[in-house]
């Protein structure tokens, strides 16, 4: 989209001030192709590659047993949206800015949510149903055995990686705890920052088998198997084991109707010691302008179209946490993924 409407002239960008240019056209094609640039150079490895050495189009091409001619027009609109630079010698490299955030081995790179986002095409797609229908796409009810999980959870891992480090810092955590329980934790990487930042904990993480499988496997790979241990069951119907000190509910309430997030909270209550706390960490529907009020739009549209559900207001869940029996939450800002917030409260 940023390609298309950006003018390559003086004329050019007078015409679009002077809407001369049937923008809509350039918005519903250019989106669409900016994305799908992305998703198929991460998904064919040509991202990857690049991360390992400059190169030239045809070298890429022979490296990856890519078809020539595509490879090379794929490469020419990474170097136009500016993930990728080419060289005088006509050799190409990664961006230095987009190295950080798409390399592979970066600890800090999101090349696999990335992968992930090229399952929402489809999705997309539906979206007049919705509009005709107000029938969701479900995504959630997928055999175990679906590689879909494997993109889904890494993809969500690679975000989780850029917050759970602060969330772990700054959630206050009852003094003496010993058990966590995050529910619909999926790859289980908060519930394993946060027993390596606190030594006496032990974590149990309860999601779909789909998502139990692939988190097993991220959490017995960073050698945390004896601390986090995975239950297979939907959130929304499984009783929570109890005597727990913290309860995680992360990214998860915008997935669930409010009689369901009531019911969550309510088990949540009778889970936790006395002193016990619950925090929720997730997306709000808040008055923002600009930009970011449109992410916000765009989001809410999102999750009803994938989800049946909403981004809800803080209003909400304080009405919820109350509902629930906990007292007054406090709330925490996460500054690495803007949107997020974290919303802590305690049981009486």
């Amino acid at each position: 989209m940023r390609l298309a409407l950006r003018g390559g002239n003086p004329l050019e960008r007078a015409a679009l001030r002077a809407n001369l240019v049937p923008t809509p056209a350039a918005e519903a094609w250019g989106g669409v192709a900016v994305s799908g640039v992305l998703v198929a150079a991460v998904r064919t490895g040509i991202i990857a590659r690049l991360a390992t050495a400059p190169a030239q189009a045809a070298q890429i091409a022979r490296d990856l047993n890519l078809a020539p001619t595509p490879t090379r027009l794929l490469l020419d609109c990474l170097v136009a949206t500016g993930h990728v630079r080419r060289a005088r010698d006509g050799s190409l490299r990664l961006a230095r800015r987009n190295r950080r955030w798409l390399d592979p081995a970066s600890e800090v790179g999101v090349s696999r949510f990335v992968n992930a986002c090229g399952d929402y095409f489809d999705w997309w797609r539906d979206l007049d149903r919705l509009i005709a229908t107000g029938a969701p796409v479900e995504h959630h009810d997928r055999p175990p055995d679906d590689p879909y999980w494997r993109r889904y959870i890494l993809g969500q891992l690679d975000l989780a990686r850029l917050s759970a480090p602060e969330v772990a810092r700054r959630l206050a955590v009852p003094e003496g705890a010993a058990r966590v329980l995050d529910v619909g934790g999926g790859h289980g990487w908060y519930a394993a920052t946060l027993c390596r930042a606190r030594p006496g904990l032990q974590a149990t993480v309860l999601d779909l088998p789909g998502s139990a499988r692939i988190g097993r496997e991220v959490i017995a790979a960073a050698g945390l198997g004896r601390r986090v241990a995975f239950v297979e069951a939907d959130a929304r119907h499984a009783d929570f084991p109890g005597e727990q000190d913290v309860v995680l509910c992360f990214n998860l309430v915008h997935h669930l109707t409010e009689p369901e997030i009531r019911e969550l909270f309510r088990k949540a209550h009778a889970a936790l010691r006395p002193g016990g706390t619950l925090a929720v960490l997730d997306a709000f529907a808040e008055a923002d302008g600009g930009r970011a009020g449109a992410a916000a739009s765009c989001l809410a549209l999102f999750v009803r179209l994938t989800s049946g559900s909403s981004v809800y207001r803080p209003d909400q869940l304080l009405g919820w946490f109350r509902e629930a029996g906990f007292g007054a939450p406090r709330r925490v800002r996460s500054a690495r993924i803007p949107g997020l917030a974290l919303y802590q409260a305690w049981k009486r």
